[in-house]
């Protein structure tokens, strides 16, 4: 099979190749990394001189390797910093809220109560944050 791109194209999905490796593999270490992303990304990046981008994407000899250059990196990292703010304040509140819901004496009843009452406790700790950030936050024995 053939696919044809154009040079636009070839650069976006650049982009979400090195977005989806880099979300798959960044906090892995070299055993529990998946090969098979890396893999895909170093044989796309292959095509990078052909599209005229071997300015973003170097290929580095001595390691056999195709690398992002930094002026590359620079692109997507707005990206990745915004996936991980909301990832971060996502799953704080939600930890957190679904902490105080299973803390509560009175456990809800039915799972549509539970839901419930889980998204009146998020809605708590989202307003806290949005106003206060991580402010109010205090772990306690270390103050």
């Amino acid at each position: 099979m053939k696919i044809n791109i154009t040079k636009k194209q070839y650069k976006l999905l650049t982009e979400l190749l090195y977005l989806g490796e880099w979300t798959a593999n960044s906090w892995r270490t070299d055993g529990d990394r998946f090969k098979e992303y890396e893999e895909i990304v170093q044989y796309f990046n292959s095509f990078a001189k052909d599209f005229g981008f071997d300015d973003v994407i170097a290929y580095d000899q001595s390691m056999g390797d195709y690398f992002h250059t930094l002026e590359f990196e620079k692109t997507v990292e707005p990206f990745i910093q915004e996936n991980d703010n909301e990832v971060f304040w996502n799953q704080l509140t939600y930890r957190l809220a679904k902490r105080e819901l299973n803390n509560l004496k009175e456990k809800p009843k039915t799972q549509d109560e539970y839901i419930n009452k889980l998204f009146e406790i998020e809605e708590k700790y989202e307003i806290e944050f949005e106003k206060n950030g991580i402010k109010s936050l205090h772990i306690k024995g270390m103050e």
